[in-house]
């Protein structure tokens, strides 16, 4: 992300006193928020029509029952640098239907990444999870860190969203401080610390919600049967055999094998290439 400016140590005083220094100042504060929000309302725009043709494609090979056209489609559309929780819901459709369970299983869990509240999605993930064995997952790691709650309950980009809101907020409450006074200056001086302090929290969590596709800590099995080890190698006691769509936790990796936590809590070993990272 471009860096939108620079502001003073020294909390509400020292900006009110860097702001007060000329009228040129504060108009670079405010062309500086202009530019902000035009940059904010125009990304993506230049190729949106292109991507949403492609992805239009994609949707009718699926309607027509061309899975393999349609998969590409979708596909192509990540390639592009494109996260939307519409095509990683259909391309988790497209990998269903062609009885890849486990990467329906995964591209089901990035499109509630993006839509954490779709319906549509969460039917599918727990569909599938039933015919796995394993039901909710998440539930089953006990319910993910205090950081992974409140992107549960709103997407990455709702929470880009909140941050522009509070920042353009900021710039009416220090326009506040600057021409106000008494009691209506020091109202406005604790608003821009709220202000502040709900900008910096939701641009925390965009910034998670969008490292999240770097790779996690969970990981699915993509192979039709794979061993769970006692140890990393094939050498080792075969504790159980984990079936496609099975969720795993990540903890460790040793050459070509990782060690993983079950759902159930058995932790054991696998091999990395029989895994697809969420």
């Amino acid at each position: 992300m471009a860096k939108i400016g620079r502001e003073p140590a020294g909390g509400v005083g020292a900006m009110r006193a860097w702001l007060r220094g000329a009228r040129l100042e504060r108009a670079a504060v405010m062309g500086l928020l202009l530019l902000v929000a035009l940059a904010s309302a125009a990304s993506g725009d230049e190729d949106a029509g292109e991507v949403n043709n492609l992805f239009d494609q994609a949707c009718d090979f699926y309607e027509a029952g061309d899975l393999v056209s349609a998969r590409a489609g979708f596909e192509a559309l990540l390639k592009t640098g494109v996260r939307n929780g519409a095509v990683y819901y259909n391309l988790g459709n497209c990998y269903y239907k062609q009885g890849e369970v486990g990467r329906a299983v995964a591209n089901y869990r990035r499109a509630l990444m993006l839509s954490p509240r779709d319906v549509d999605t969460e039917f599918n993930l727990d569909l599938v999870r039933s015919e796995v064995g394993f039901r909710d997952t998440t539930s089953a790691f006990g319910g993910g860190s205090i950081g992974e709650a409140p992107l549960r309950l709103a997407s990455a980009r709702e929470w880009q969203i909140v941050f522009y809101i509070s920042y353009y907020l900021c710039a009416l409450s220090v326009l506040a401080v600057l021409f106000l006074g008494g009691r209506a200056r020091a109202a406005a001086a604790r608003i821009l610390i709220a202000l502040v302090i709900v900008g910096a929290c939701s641009l925390a969590l965009s910034t998670h919600g969008r490292s999240r596709f770097k790779g996690g800590s969970d990981a699915v099995v993509v192979a039709g049967r794979t061993e769970f080890m006692s140890g990393p190698g094939a050498a080792f006691e075969e504790l159980v055999r984990l079936s496609d769509g099975v969720e795993l936790r990540l903890r460790a990796r040793s050459g070509i094998w990782v060690e993983a936590q079950l759902p159930t809590g058995e932790v054991g070993w696998v091999r990395e290439g029989d895994l697809e990272p969420i």
